[in-house]
């Protein structure tokens, strides 16, 4: 006997040989309204084998591998080990369900089911057998079934897991049962061509069909969706059933692997061999994938589909809003100059190198050069009376009337002749002007004659030309000279421009009054109302280099440039004017939009055009690009926004978890960011610290935006654009918030984002009671430095009334010797002078006597 995992080895073995020989899609097959966008493993995907998506509540997308579990938020891929939940003996994953309380059931390769829901997660193995699981299907009670390959299904009640058999009615056999739950919360069973519910413990078969491989899947109007074999069906509760047809399968043995309704109601189904199908009011239509073994289908919020596929990896499927045609849809050059539309709703357009050429019933023909027709064209417009005038390099002005050309060989228009005319403009009141070259001169058709207004001759050549919606006629050129026609004058605007001249590309005016410049390298210039404003990348617009300008009537301008087609808000422009906010919003549509690189043309005009329709067409150099506005998803609801994770000096110390349990390596010190009241406790001694987070919008994940702020350093949010992780140096101690809101393509912000508060410890030099001990020890240095100095200063009087007392002393005792001595020497000198006295008679005898 082989083990359940060599067998599931040798099945996809043979799959894959199958597959290998099985017929490709050629393009031709393709539905061109649909197109897929494939991610695989060099971009981050586990494995290139996609066995289920699911899409949680909090938006992102799970991904099941024969490798392990992946979330993914549109851009990144994240690897999600579950050995927290269960010592797993292989990784592989089959089968997984959202649950009804938000829950993740994953069915696992050798049997194991696993349910992921955060700190709740648990495994079930025990009484489950070692088989490949087929099916997850959760009732509205909470009971689960799984159905495995080999004919067993289990029930899982209340954390107990049971056998279903034969005895509660379900239908004996190794046939594969399929499950599903429809949307009252009835689990629907499919198995050896019987049809029916599960409830309350039995099988109620409603339905029988032939045994062929059956799959199915709830209807948002009740009952569920059945494929049996290539054959679909609608199933309802009371019994009856509806065929709806067969998919033309492109390879015998083609079953359905997967089915779902999506949001319109059309059905998709995916296949063993032969790719994808879709249903709907008008049959199967088929729809590329980069794969033709298809393993699951999702929808997820947007109404993208989502298509694992048997080696292809992960595809994205939703309605193509931007075309392209060029050589391989008919046009004889893809790289387009002018274009227009007739009254009829014919399309016409200058190609690079001058053929002429017209899209009639959906297919282009290009004009033949004859005696009629010269060729050389430069540039093309329409006028309401069914006449298309064509602009040429130098055989003058022609006309196309009634399915022929006439040349305007009028004496004034024999001055075209060897003039290359690059602008055509039918005006309201049906004048024709044109702009010609060398020299540089506007001309106005009017009633039949020529009026001619010299221009400058420094302006250089005359790009554009645009009638507002006052009728002023105004004039661009190649220097970046803005003029006016007033008159049989030309009035240069150029000084209320307010910047130095940049080549003028286009001109567009809308309704509203204003005229929009696009400039080489300045980006878009807006004259209203007598007020001039510029807009430039710094002002959020996706390039500088603007060649092509137009209205889509729905609120939003669209701008073919030298990086692209992008559109922005009509409102935005207006808001930053008004100083409402400092940014424009752009939206970009590239790769992810299955277009190429590409790049505006510029030189001649009209060079852009909105049909009658509502489709824009606007030429690039190597494509003509058709945008149908009306296709476009506009959400109204901005994209979630979560925190996911919170480095300090490059050490993870929170991350969100969604459903996955906490991981037991990181202990207690790791913050979960799942709680809207988490609060972070940082060090003091922390270098930097780095936010990362997410937003989900699987329509254009790249051109969600970001702004934040973090309370305490920042006054205002600081647009972070599409950046999704933002760093700062170390903070001081305290408490801060951090807040981080994003908005799609569409502008649409989340009043309400992700935070978490910061609480940072101070240095102990910083804590209270370091300060208070500081002070009172500064207090007290205070006082014994007074107290020392006090005592300093009476020692020193002390000494000095010592030394006084001593030097009086030392007076004294001086003073009294001098007194003594004096008194005794003046006692002697009386006592010598009573001698004296005494003896003057007796001269000699005093002098013996004083001697």
């Amino acid at each position: 006997m082989f083990t359940p995992l060599v067998r599931r080895f040798f099945g996809r073995l043979l799959l894959g040989l199958l597959l290998f020989f099985a017929k490709v899609v050629s393009a031709d097959e393709t539905n061109s309204e649909w197109l897929a966008r494939s991610w695989q493993s060099e971009e981050g995907l586990p494995d290139n084998s996609v066995e289920e998506v699911a899409q949680t509540a909090d938006g992102y997308l799970w991904i099941g591998t024969p490798t392990g579990l992946a979330r993914f938020d549109g851009l990144r891929f994240e690897t999600c080990p579950l050995t927290n939940v269960i010592a797993l003996p292989n990784r592989g994953i089959i089968t997984m369900l959202r649950g009804q309380r938000g829950a993740l059931w994953l069915a696992m390769d050798r049997g194991a089911v696993v349910c992921l829901e955060g700190a709740a997660s648990r495994a079930f193995s025990q009484d489950l057998p070692k088989l490949i699981p087929n099916g997850l299907a959760e009732a509205a009670d909470g009971r689960l079934l799984i159905a495995y390959r080999g004919g067993p299904v289990y029930e899982i009640k209340d954390g107990k897991v049971t056998g279903c058999n034969a005895r509660q009615g379900l239908p004996d056999g190794l046939d594969i049962c399929a499950l599903t739950a429809d949307n009252a919360g009835r689990i629907w069973f499919a198995k050896a061509g019987q049809v029916g519910v599960y409830h309350a413990g039995s099988f109620q078969t409603l339905f029988r069909f032939n045994t062929q491989p059956m799959r199915l899947a709830s209807a948002r109007t009740g009952g569920v969706w059945l494929c049996c074999g290539s054959r679909l069906f609608k199933c309802e509760t009371n019994g009856q059933f509806q065929d709806l047809g067969e998919f033309p399968a492109a390879s015998s043995g083609t079953i359905a692997t997967a089915l779902i309704e999506d949001h319109e109601g059309a059905v998709w189904v995916g296949t063993s061999f032969s790719g994808l199908y879709r249903h709907d009011r008008n049959g199967f239509e088929k729809i590329s994938t980069s794969h033709q073994g298809i393993l699951n289908l999702t929808e997820d919020r947007e109404g993208n589909i989502w298509v694992g596929t048997f080696g292809g990896g992960l595809d994205r499927i939703r309605r193509r809003v931007i075309k392209l045609e060029g050589a391989e849809s008919g046009l004889p050059f893809s790289s387009i100059q002018s274009i227009c539309e007739a009254a009829d709703g014919t399309i016409w357009a200058v190609t690079q190198n001058g053929v002429l050429a017209h899209k009639v019933a959906g297919q282009w023909s290009s004009i033949p050069v004859n005696d009629q027709w010269p060729g050389d064209a430069t540039c093309v417009a329409a006028d309401s009376q069914g006449a298309i005038w064509v602009g040429t390099r130098t055989h003058g002005l022609y006309y196309w009337r009634a399915g022929r050309f006439v040349k305007w060989d009028q004496s004034e228009a024999a001055q075209l002749q060897g003039k290359t005319l690059h602008t055509l403009l039918v005006a309201k009141n049906g004048d024709l002007w044109l702009g010609q070259e060398t020299p540089s001169a506007v001309l106005c058709l009017h009633d039949g004659q020529f009026r001619k207004i010299d221009v400058p001759p420094d302006s250089r050549i005359i790009r554009a030309m645009a009638e507002d919606a006052a009728g002023n006629i105004w004039l661009g050129t190649s220097k970046g000279v803005l003029f006016r026609v007033n008159g049989d004058q030309l009035v240069q605007e150029s000084p209320r421009l307010s910047h130095e001249l940049a080549s003028i590309r286009c001109l567009y005016a809308t309704p509203d009054g204003a005229l929009w410049i696009g400039y080489a390298g300045s980006g878009v210039g807006c004259l209203k109302d007598g007020h001039y404003a510029e807009f430039t990348s710094e002002q959020g617009l996706f390039d500088d280099y603007i060649s092509h300008i137009v209205a889509d009537g729905r609120g939003w301008l669209w701008f073919g440039a030298n990086r692209g087609i992008f559109k922005v808000r009509e409102q935005d422009f207006e808001n930053v004017v008004t100083g409402r906010v400092s940014r424009v919003r752009s939206v970009h549509y590239g790769r992810g939009d299955g277009l190429p690189s590409l790049q505006g043309t510029f030189g001649d005009s009209p060079d852009v055009l909105r049909s009658h329709d509502g489709r824009l067409w606007i030429p690039m150099q190597t494509a003509l690009v058709v945008a149908d506005p009306a296709k476009l998803y506009e959400s109204t609801k901005p994209p979630p926004t979560l925190l996911t994770r919170i480095s300090v000096d490059d050490l993870v110390v929170a991350q969100y978890e969604s459903i996955l349990p906490r991981n037991k390596s990181s202990g207690d010190k790791m913050l979960g960011l799942t709680s809207k009241d988490s609060v972070l406790h940082l060090p003091p001694g922390h270098r930097s610290i780095k936010f990362e987070f997410a937003a989900f919008d699987f329509n254009a994940p790249e051109n969600i935006q970001f702004r934040h702020q973090l309370t305490g350093v920042e006054d205002d949010w600081v647009e972070g654009g599409v950046a999704r992780s933002v760093t700062y140096p170390r903070l001081d101690s305290g408490n801060y918030n951090f807040e981080i809101t994003a908005c799609n393509g569409d502008g649409d912000w989340n009043k309400t984002g992700a935070q978490i508060t910061l609480e940072v410890a101070p240095f102990f030099w910083q804590t209270w009671w370091f300060r208070l001990a500081a002070v009172a020890a500064f207090t007290l240095s205070i006082i014994a430095l007074v107290r020392y100095v006090s005592f300093r200063r009476l020692r020193a009087q002390l000494r000095l009334l010592e030394q006084q007392a001593l030097l009086q002393r030392e007076r004294a005792r001086i003073a009294k010797d001098i007194h003594d001595d004096l008194g005794a020497n003046l006692t002697q000198i009386a006592f010598l002078g009573e001698l004296a006295q005494q003896d003057r008679s007796e001269p000699d005898k005093v002098a013996v006597r004083l001697g």
